[in-house]
């Protein structure tokens, strides 16, 4: 959820005197006037009200399947093509084996990490192994996409009471790792912000028409066992429902991934 901005009008002084009744009724002409011309004037002369659109973060992990380096390219290919924000997660496994895939992807996708090997946190006791397998997960996706990136989605979604540390350590400070929230370090500590997520794979276009359009984004989750032409076909329709597509940095309201 970007972080919304709030805009205060400063209150009106009319200075020391009191306000001369010459002054006051030509005010009141003037609103008058204005209001009479505002009810005559024709429908398509007024200015349309800003369209309240559903806003969808789509977001990507690859994790260990053939033909990872093709499946990329052509997911980047898709997103360039069809001007589409994201997310995409990086094992540093993949990074090493296949750096194409954290460089094709150009400055609206943000770039993420997700442990080293693909492994569930939760199931490791010592809590240096746990930091191993997250710091050393970013380090790889970092150092082959020449960039530094600052969030985070655990494996299977699993986590236990160590993960705000082991991020906190790593200089990660945005973590995706949940259905119904993300959690964005702010003043010292990671804050909880509620979304709805969704995979991909199991909906139609048409059943994200039917959710209300509120504040909070919704996140689309993909991996790459879904076929490039699943997601094309389910991008293209969701475009011609006029959503409005984010990337995780604007989700956020914090600058994720820098380059170069």
């Amino acid at each position: 959820m970007t972080f919304a901005q709030h805009d205060f009008i400063p209150g009106f002084e009319f200075g020391d005197g009191p306000l001369k009744l010459v002054h006051a009724a030509a005010i009141s002409t003037a609103v008058v006037l204005t209001l009479g011309i505002a009810m005559i004037a024709p429908t398509f002369v007024r200015p349309a009200k800003p369209e309240n659109n559903l806003r969808i973060l789509v977001s990507f992990s690859v994790i260990d399947y053939a033909d990872v380096s093709q499946w990329c390219t052509d997911l980047s290919l898709i997103l360039k093509t069809k001007n589409i924000k994201g997310a995409v997660f990086f094992t540093g496994r993949i990074a090493e084996q296949n750096p194409e895939c954290v460089t094709v992807f150009d400055d609206n996708v943000d770039i993420g990490s997700q442990t080293y090997s693909y492994v569930n946190l939760s199931s490791i006791s010592d809590y240096t192994l746990q930091l191993d397998e997250v710091k050393k997960g970013k380090f790889a996706v970092d150092d082959v996409g020449q960039l530094r990136s600052k969030l985070f989605r655990a494996p299977y979604g699993s986590t236990d009471g160590n993960i705000y540390s082991l991020l906190s350590e790593s200089g990660i400070v945005a973590d995706f790792s949940y259905e119904n929230q993300y959690n964005v370090f702010i003043n010292g500590q990671f804050i909880k912000f509620d979304t709805t997520s969704y995979k991909g794979s199991e909906h139609a276009a048409d059943f994200f028409t039917t959710i209300p359009k509120t504040e909070r984004p919704i996140i689309l989750t993909f991996d790459n066992t879904t076929p490039i032409s699943q997601i094309d076909d389910l991008l293209s329709e969701l475009q011609k429902s006029n959503v409005q597509f984010i990337n995780a940095s604007e989700t956020t309201g914090l600058s994720l991934t820098q380059r170069g």
